[in-house]
Parts: structure tokens; sequence; C-alpha cells
């Protein structure tokens, strides 16, 4: 456990980090998503329906995953997400609506 000056200590660092632009960039490879730099209001949604973690987080969560999996000697798979069609198909049927 941290002692309470480690903590502040770290309190300071994430100040600091949390002030970098490109520490700010939405990593998120889905850039067609209608939430995509918007990861406040991302992340909210993934909570309130909880089918899936969002995909700038799956490396993260993946690498752990696969270190446990590895540790119990079982596989894991990437799981497939929504075909780029998918969001070209919403891009399109918001265009079709504004007109």
């Amino acid at each position: 456990m941290r002692t309470k000056e480690e903590y502040y200590a770290r309190v300071l660092e994430n100040r600091q980090l949390a002030t970098d632009p490109q520490l700010l960039l939405c990593t998120c490879p889905n850039t067609l998503c209608d939430w995509h730099g918007k990861c406040n209001e991302c992340v909210a949604l993934h909570r309130h329906h909880g089918d899936h973690i969002p995909a700038c987080l799956q490396p993260i969560i993946a690498d752990k995953i696969k270190a446990l999996a590895g540790t119990a000697e079982l596989l894991t798979e990437k799981k497939n997400s929504h075909p780029i069609e998918h969001m070209h198909y919403v891009k399109q049927r918001d265009k079709n609506a504004q007109q």
C-alpha cells in the first residue's frame, strides 16, 4: 500500500499528465463512431449497456487477461468488432435523415 506521501506524489503526477493534449487524444480505432473523441460519454454508454469494453481499453485488458489465462493454461481469442459497413450505414442513414 502506498503511503500518504506516495499517494500525493501520484496525484500531482496525474494532474500534470492530464494537462498534456497528446495524452488526452482519443486512441479508439473506431473513428467513424459517433462518440469518437467523446471518451467520457463513450465510457458512460459502455457502462450503461454493459455489453463490452470500449475498443480503446481492450488492448490493456486483453494483455492482463492473456497473462492470467496463461497462468491457468487457457487460451484467449480476440472478439470481432462491428463491421465497418455498419458504421458507414449509420453515417448514410444520418445523412438521409437530414435531407
